[in-house]
């Protein structure tokens, strides 16, 4: 290799570099504040407001039942099997990364959200029927936005059509949406639990992301 192509390729690296260091500080900040919101949430979540807002909002989406059906979308059955497909499709397509990338943010994600549940042990809403887990924070908020946008995020990353550069982050975001809502309509869960599920998401995928920034960076440099 020439040394004008070599100083090339320096200056590209640290380039590129500079723009990540950038892009993890919006990510670090963008957590953080996504784990404050988590924090007054469960800090607050009994208060006479916030208990106030959970009501109000149940009483609200009572006529949205077309949103129940979202439900499915974000069953540990329905997650385990999309995100099953999607990472053998990775790794035929020798993505390894990718697939290590979702495979840890639904599988740690998901042990995050459970220990979680079992530290602030909330009841479940009282209804008929109800689920004999606990309430907080929620499940299908969490994993749907994990999944979901872990897929997305690899997906954007192939795409290069402008449309479905737009397409894609739409529809992430209404799926995401009606995963966490659908479980307010159902009365399995309370609004703080949904808004707690998707804090804890956003702060644990970001935190991965800048992980794995590291990671890649180191392997260009190798």
């Amino acid at each position: 290799m020439c040394p004008a192509s070599s100083d090339k390729m320096k200056k590209e690296f640290v380039q590129a570099g500079g723009v990540q260091m950038k892009n993890n500080k919006k990510r670090a900040g963008a957590a953080l504040a996504a784990s404050a919101l988590f924090i007054l949430l469960a800090l607050f979540y009994d208060s006479a407001r916030l208990q106030a807002f959970d009501k109000f909002l149940s009483e609200w989406l009572e006529g949205a039942a077309f949103l129940k059906g979202f439900s499915y979308l974000g069953n540990p059955s329905t997650i385990a099997l999309i995100c099953s497909v999607v990472v053998v499709m990775l790794l035929i397509n020798r993505s390894p990364r990718d697939a290590m990338f979702i495979v840890l943010a639904v599988g740690l994600g998901y042990a995050v959200n459970e220990g979680l549940k079992e530290w602030f042990a909330r009841p479940r809403p009282d209804m008929p029927g109800q689920l004999e887990s606990y309430s907080f924070p929620s499940g299908h908020a969490q994993m749907g936005f994990l999944y979901v946008s872990s897929i997305g995020m690899v997906a954007m990353r192939r795409l290069r059509s402008g449309f479905w550069r737009k397409a894609v982050p739409a529809a992430a975001g209404i799926l995401i949406a009606g995963i966490g809502v659908s479980r307010i309509v159902l009365g399995r869960h309370y609004a703080t639990d949904v808004l707690a599920g998707w804090a804890a998401g956003t702060a644990f995928l970001l935190l991965l992301v800048i992980l794995f920034s590291f990671w890649n960076r180191g392997r260009l440099q190798s």
